[in-house]
């Protein structure tokens, strides 16, 4: 039946429906997906892991893959969760968010909760769980640790979220003042210090009064509206701390014999596959002996020329044009390397052509020929197996052969027991550590009892 056949009514009654068995096949996925991870089936072809294989294959994204990972591991420990997750009264974001605090302990108890709230009530009261888990946690170390979090909202501006110790937050404010203090002085203002650094027998500055020139009683309180003394601070280290824009690395100085294996100056052998892993990756001087005589190292026939890096010029383009990794489904953007597609030891040029982003992993497992790249021109690239085939950038999405929606869920399942009753995430997690404390109580007593 077409959508605009159905009334307002049947849309929504399918929408549940919908969602019932979104739930149920979700924990049917994470259950064949922590199976697939376990047999290690996501191997191969340069894929670095199960969760990397998920953003190739299924089109996630590398957080959401790992979170999925994180709960799939999670569940065969929790086996009520796992039911209800699997009979679909339980949604996937719930799921998520239990699975944070979740113990074979706890599960009971935080499922009778989950089945009567709403998944923004979970999360709220899961929140409140960790909180007190990490004060507790604390207090038994009898140290704070300091944590931070950032992120971009919808209308273009940053948050973030600070949560330091003591000496941290007092070190935090200290740079506050300062750079209060820097970002709103002024020639002529009274608390600028104009006198010159007196010697030790002059008069004590500190005993002038305040606002007095030279006086060292300055901008001893925090303001209220930390925001522009925060940019104050950014602007202040993006200006006067300089870093290199590309970091190569190293030079590596490798030593080739006409009857041995090359090997590091002053160091271990090198398999052909890492002396060209390490060409690509790095300033490197390959020096060329002859043949050894007894007792000797072998005459020095040739000390090579450093390669040449790719200019920063050159740098810049492939940053912009590639932005991360490129292998399929990969994506990351730190530690990469400028990969020469034909081998610069054979005679590749150094050129946006012949060069590609890969990230070290994937670098290191190309040199070991787990999978292989072809240059088409034009800065076109694609990505081979070892049998020559190639590895698609995003395959194919399609429902398994005979797939039907399972019958034994309830339309209605997903459904809080009680919709929209209030939850007071305080109290809620007052009543479940006092119920935690007290089975903790009863199986003490019975261990004893024993």
């Amino acid at each position: 039946m077409a959508t605009d056949d159905l009334t307002t009514e049947e849309i929504g009654t399918r929408l549940v429906g919908y969602a019932s068995q979104m739930a149920a096949l979700t924990a049917r996925f994470l259950e064949l997906l922590a199976e697939f991870d376990r047999r290690g089936g996501w191997s191969g072809e340069g894929i670095m892991s199960c969760a990397h294989w998920l953003t190739w294959r299924t089109g996630l994204s590398i957080r959401t893959a790992q979170e999925h990972l994180r709960i799939a591991h999670a569940l065969p420990e929790l086996p009520l969760l796992r039911q209800a997750f699997t009979e679909g009264r339980l949604s996937y974001s719930k799921v998520r968010a239990l699975t944070r605090v979740a113990t074979p302990e706890r599960e009971e108890e935080l499922l009778n909760v989950a089945l009567s709230a709403t998944a923004s009530q979970v999360e709220r009261l899961v929140q409140s769980i960790r909180n007190v888990d990490r004060h507790k946690d604390e207090s038994e170390r009898g140290t704070i640790d300091s944590s931070s979090s950032w992120s971009w909202n919808f209308d273009g501006s940053l948050s973030v979220k600070l949560r330091l110790s003591p000496l941290d937050g007092a070190r935090f404010l200290a740079g506050v003042v300062r750079a209060e203090y820097e970002r709103t002085r002024a020639a002529g203002d009274p608390d600028l210090p104009t006198e010159p650094a007196p010697d030790e027998d002059a008069p004590d500055v500190t005993k002038k009064s305040p606002g007095h020139p030279g006086s060292a009683d300055l901008w001893r309180n925090v303001p209220s509206d930390i925001a522009p003394a925060v940019v104050a601070m950014g602007d202040t280290m993006q200006s006067t701390i300089s870093v290199p824009e590309f970091v190569p690395g190293a030079e590596l100085v490798v030593h080739t014999h006409d009857d041995a294996d090359p090997h590091l100056d002053d160091g271990p052998a090198l398999e052909d596959a890492e002396v060209d892993e390490a060409a690509c990756g790095g300033a490197v001087r390959k020096v060329k002996h002859g043949k050894k005589r007894k007792g000797a190292r072998g005459i020095v026939l040739n000390y090579g020329r450093k390669r040449r890096m790719p200019t920063r010029k050159v740098m810049r383009v492939l940053f912009e044009r590639d932005r991360c990794c490129q292998h399929p489904g990969c994506g990351r953007t730190r530690h990469l390397h400028a990969h020469h597609v034909q081998f610069w030891s054979q005679d590749g040029p150094t050129n946006p052509d012949n060069l590609i982003l890969l990230c070290s992993a994937h670098h290191r497992a190309l040199h070991r020929g787990e999978f292989a790249i072809k240059a088409h021109g034009r800065q076109q690239f694609s990505f081979h197996r070892p049998d020559g085939s190639t590895i698609e950038r995003a395959p194919a999405v399609h429902k398994p052969e005979g797939w039907q929606p399972d019958t034994a869920i309830d339309d209605a399942a997903v459904l809080p027991i009680s919709p929209g009753r209030h939850l007071d995430a305080g109290y809620a997690t007052e009543v479940l550590y006092a119920a935690w404390a007290w089975k903790a109580r009863q199986s003490d007593a019975d261990l004893a009892a024993a």
